[in-house]
C-alpha cells in the first residue's frame, strides 16, 4: 500500500500562490497525496476547485468554529484508508521543499508534529483551568492517523462547552486534549527554529528578521532571493505562512518543484 498524505487547506476564498502549489504537485504520483479544501466563501479556484468539500462549516476568526472546520477536514480525509499523515495548510501558506523531500521526511516515522507557542498559561475559562497541563500550539500542525481519528470523532457539544469563550481556541484545543489523554508520546515538538511551518515573528534566531518591529507577524508581499534560498537550503521548515496573494517571484521554487533544478539551490 502506498502511503498518502492529506493536505488539508483551510481558506477564506482562495489559495494564495495557487500556481506555485500546482507546480508543487506536478509530476507527483497521485497515489501519494490527497487534497481537501474547507472554504469560507465559495469563489472558483483555478487549479484546485475539484478538491473542495461538498459542504463547509460557517467559521469566524479566532472562534471555536475553526476547530469544527479542522475536524471536518480530518473526518473527510480519514475516509481514504491510505491517508497516513494529515497536514493543515492555511490560505497563505506555500511549500518550501519539494514534494519528495516532504514525503520522505514525514513517512520516516509515525509521529505528529506540533510547534508550541506562548508557554502554558491559560486564563480564559475556569473549566479549562482544571485541565493540566495545558499548552498552546500553532494551528498549522501535522497529525498521524491515530490522532486524526481521535479528533475527527470528538464531541462537538463538549468542544463548544469547553472552548467557545476562549480567544483562538484552535491554538489551545489540540495540544491540551493530547496532553490530558496522555498521547504526547506520538508528538515531535518544535520551536521557531525547527517548526514545520515557518512564521516570521522577528525572532532573534532568524537572520532576516525585522529588528525594527520584533514580535510582529510579517506578511510577505515580496521576498529577496537570498532570503528565499536561505529558507529552502539552510532551514528545516517544510512550509512558510503569511505569503501575499500577488505577483511574487518564486521561479526558484517552481523550478525546484518541476525538476528544472535540484536542491541545494545555488
Amino acid at each position: 500500500m502506498t502511503l498518502s498524505f492529506a493536505f488539508l487547506f483551510l481558506i477564506y476564498d482562495t489559495i494564495n500562490q495557487e500556481e506555485l502549489w500546482n507546480a508543487f504537485f506536478s509530476n507527483v504520483d497521485p497515489s501519494k497525496y490527497t487534497i481537501y479544501i474547507h472554504y469560507k466563501d465559495n469563489k472558483p479556484l483555478k487549479f484546485f476547485e475539484k478538491y473542495k468539500l461538498s459542504s463547509c462549516i460557517e467559521t469566524k476568526y479566532a472562534h471555536v468554529s475553526l476547530i469544527h472546520a479542522q475536524n471536518l477536514l480530518l473526518y473527510t480525509a480519514l475516509q481514504n484508508p491510505n491517508n497516513y499523515k494529515f497536514i493543515f495548510i492555511s490560505q497563505a501558506c506555500i511549500p518550501l521543499k519539494s514534494f519528495d523531500y516532504i514525503y520522505n521526511f514525514l513517512s520516516s516515522d509515525n509521529n505528529s508534529h506540533f510547534s508550541k507557542m506562548g508557554g502554558t498559561v491559560f486564563s480564559h475559562s475556569d473549566m479549562i483551568l482544571n485541565y493540566y497541563p495545558k499548552y498552546k500550539a500553532s494551528q498549522w500542525c501535522i497529525l498521524n492517523r491515530n490522532l486524526a481519528s481521535i479528533f475527527s470523532n470528538a464531541d462537538k457539544d463538549s468542544i463548544d462547552t469547553l472552548y467557545s469563550t476562549i480567544y483562538a481556541p484552535e491554538e489551545w484545543y489540540y495540544l491540551t486534549h493530547i496532553y490530558n489523554n496522555k498521547l504526547e508520546d506520538q508528538i515531535i515538538f518544535h520551536d521557531d527554529t525547527t517548526s514545520t511551518t515557518f512564521t516570521n515573528w522577528g525572532q532573534p534566531s532568524y537572520i532576516y528578521n525585522r529588528k525594527n518591529c520584533p514580535t510582529t507577524l510579517k506578511t510577505y508581499k515580496t521576498i529577496f532571493l537570498n532570503e528565499l534560498k536561505h529558507l529552502i537550503n539552510h532551514l528545516p521548515h517544510l512550509f512558510m505562512r503569511k505569503v501575499y496573494n500577488g505577483p511574487i517571484n518564486f521561479i526558484v521554487l517552481k523550478n525546484l518543484f518541476t525538476g528544472t533544478s535540484k536542491p541545494p539551490v545555488s
